[in-house]
């Protein structure tokens, strides 16, 4: 009996000794869980919108807005049923967000269709608090089968961009630095894998240490332009789109359609 006794006695702190390595194993996975939500959640998301709750041949609600040339539509659409269409413009009209922020780097990604015939639209991440500035920005544009930047002094190639077809655009800006990243693709994984032109100039050096606008401007536009599914976001990370960073978004223009990489 006593024998019996003394076999049990390992067997069961065996076991004791599986039960709290397990409990242990869960807890620290819990934690390590938890701090990667956190991380995700403190990501700070500027706008995020697909443009689906947005009226129809109007610009987008509660962006700045100069001249008509800016109008939700259906006619070029990447995912779901509406895209922002950038179609004309008298020089320097432009629609866009303003930005607050602490973080001297953001990141705008989009899908991008330019039709063939000429000069598209330009984007923008200014850092004045005026609108109009084109200094201390990024400043691109598409024009005809490729996208340029403006250094301030002439139009520089980036990148052959096919017209016609949709593309999908990730840049990232530094303004402690005066320079930005762009990648495109695709679709979003594909812009994520691209190597990407990296270190290319603002046009000028920036006004403010941190971003104050994303905007899309007109200036001696020939052809239209079409943007779906626009997000823009803090820092240079790609942002984790399975994590829903609800408890720090600042400004939501409307909802993301998912899944970005759809149709």
């Amino acid at each position: 009996m006593q024998q019996r006794k003394d076999c049990v006695k390992p067997i069961l702190a065996t076991t004791r000794t599986t039960h709290h390595i397990l409990l242990s194993v869960f807890i620290t996975a819990l934690v390590l869980n938890f701090l990667l939500i956190q991380t995700a959640i403190a990501r700070e998301v500027f706008v995020q919108n697909g443009f689906e709750k947005e009226s129809l041949g109007k610009p987008p609600k509660d962006w700045d807005v100069r001249g008509n040339g800016f109008e939700v539509t259906d006619d070029e659409v990447k995912t779901d049923k509406r895209a922002l269409a950038i179609l004309q413009g008298a020089n320097d009209d432009r629609v866009g967000v303003a930005i607050e922020t602490k973080n001297p780097i953001i990141t705008a990604e989009f899908w991008v269709y330019i039709k063939s015939g000429g000069r598209s639209f330009n984007f923008r991440i200014v850092t004045s608090e005026n609108h109009a500035q084109n200094n201390g920005s990024v400043y691109i544009n598409w024009d005809a089968n490729a996208v340029r930047l403006f250094d301030g002094n002439a139009w520089q190639p980036i990148d052959d961009f096919e017209t016609n077809k949709w593309r999908y655009v990730r840049v990232v800006a530094d303004v402690s630095k005066n320079k930005f990243d762009f990648y495109a693709g695709e679709d979003r994984n594909e812009a994520l894998r691209d190597k990407g032109r990296k270190g290319l100039p603002f046009r000028n050096a920036a006004e403010f240490p941190v971003p104050k606008w994303v905007s899309f401007h007109v200036y001696s536009i020939a052809a239209p332009g079409y943007v779906d599914d626009l997000l823009v976001y803090e820092g240079d990370e790609p942002l984790n789109l399975a994590v829903e960073p609800t408890e720090k978004l600042t400004t939501v223009w409307g909802h993301l359609k998912a899944p970005l990489t759809a149709k």
